[in-house]
């Protein structure tokens, strides 16, 4: 008896399938348009497909310098601090001079004694001159010889040179000495611009290596982003003037508004991409950040 109810069962469903079907679907759209309109009711946005470029980018000021020694030496002074405000052209740091000195003496010797052997040599040509004249005279007058005319007018000839040589000796003095005074100047390294000292690596008798970086000098008064992040695919959607949303790593609930100051023209092979360099200038600043923070860039293509 249970096996017919069975069999009766399945007959029913197999007439009646395409009911059934039609009922699950009505169930379950029921059930989305229920959610969908609570959804409204709550006041949640649709989501939007985000179209923004992002990269990351470093803290850097508009303005600021990276100095090095340009000649060789040991630290013998610090004229200032780390976070120290400096001045245009002042005094930051300088090596033993004591050589470079010694050589603007022995430079200034130099030109001194070319100096006094252009003034004998001038003396020399003027007696010479002097003594040829008076030979000639003679010689017209039938006083001299011939021979006593020429051996006058050689000695002449001879001092005139010698006067030609001391000047272009004393041309090369002055040179020296201009050459030592230069390089006694630059074992003083001076601030380019006014701003406040970020870095300063030295110490008192430390080797000043050329070409090492040995103090940084920033004007904190304007700061920008720049990002080498940017690949040829993204670059293509960044234009100047596009809105960019900065965060930083070091302050996480910090947001600032910014907008793209300037794209280079000109891309470089970087981890296997060619990447272009983006500079972002922000529309505030805050005074927790410092140089070579880290950034992150949200760019909003305005195309």
């Amino acid at each position: 008896m249970a096996e017919g109810v069975s069999v009766q069962k399945r007959s029913w469903l197999r007439r009646h399938w395409l009911l059934t079907l039609c009922l699950v679907l009505a169930a379950v759209g029921g059930w989305w348009l229920w959610q969908h309109r609570a959804i409204e009711k709550r006041g949640l946005p649709p989501v939007k497909a985000d179209n923004r470029v992002l990269a990351e980018g470093i803290v850097f000021p508009v303005r600021y310098a990276q100095l090095v020694m340009p000649v060789d030496g040991t630290v013998g002074e610090i004229l200032v601090r780390e976070g120290e405000a400096v001045g245009k052209d002042q005094p930051l740091l300088r090596l033993v001079r004591s050589d470079y000195e010694a050589r603007v003496m022995s430079a200034g010797s130099d030109v001194l004694r070319a100096a006094a052997t252009i003034e004998q040599a001038r003396v020399n040509l003027a007696e010479a001159e002097r003594e040829l004249n008076r030979q000639a005279v003679l010689y017209e007058a039938g006083g001299a010889s011939r021979q006593q005319l020429d051996l006058a007018r050689s000695a002449a000839e001879r001092n005139s040179a010698l006067l030609t040589q001391a000047e272009a000796d004393y041309e090369t003095q002055k040179s020296r000495l201009v050459e030592a005074k230069g390089l006694l100047a630059k074992t003083e390294l001076r601030s380019p611009m006014a701003g406040t000292v970020a870095y300063l690596e030295v110490k008192l008798g430390e080797h000043a290596t050329l070409g090492t970086v040995l103090v940084r000098v920033a004007d904190e008064t304007e700061w920008e982003v720049r990002s080498d992040d940017l690949t040829e695919l993204a670059i293509a959607k960044v234009r100047v003037g596009d809105p960019v949303s900065l965060t930083f790593d070091g302050l996480p609930e910090l947001e600032i508004p910014g907008k793209v100051k300037f794209i280079r023209p000109y891309g470089e092979k970087k981890r296997g991409d060619i990447t272009y360099t983006v500079t972002v200038a922000p529309e505030r600043w805050d005074e927790r950040l410092r140089w070579n923070m880290t950034a992150q860039l949200a760019i909003t293509p305005s195309l």
